[in-house]
């Protein structure tokens, strides 16, 4: 966990550098309309869809998992409440 924050945070910050260096504008055409700009903007707005896509794909997973894990501790609670056999 701990990684993972120094990790968001590194991102973050080579992310603000590189949209305060690069304060040229652009015309960037999208689906036929065009949006003029900096292009460190446009290049925050691209690692923000990234980093959204990334969290967005790892959902699934995650949820999988918990689901998992709630199905095991279930079952751990079922066999805990049986009476133990008796062994010969």
């Amino acid at each position: 966990m701990l990684i993972s924050i120094i990790l968001l945070i590194a991102i973050s910050i080579v992310g603000v550098i590189l949209a305060l260096e690069n304060a040229q504008h652009v015309s960037l055409t999208f689906f036929s309309y065009p949006i003029d700009g900096p292009v460190g903007v446009f290049l925050l707005i691209a690692l923000g869809i990234g980093i959204l896509l990334g969290i967005l794909l790892m959902i699934p997973s995650l949820l999988g998992k918990s689901w998992s894990a709630f199905r095991q501790q279930r079952k751990i609670a079922e066999l805990e409440k049986k009476p133990a056999r008796k062994k010969k």
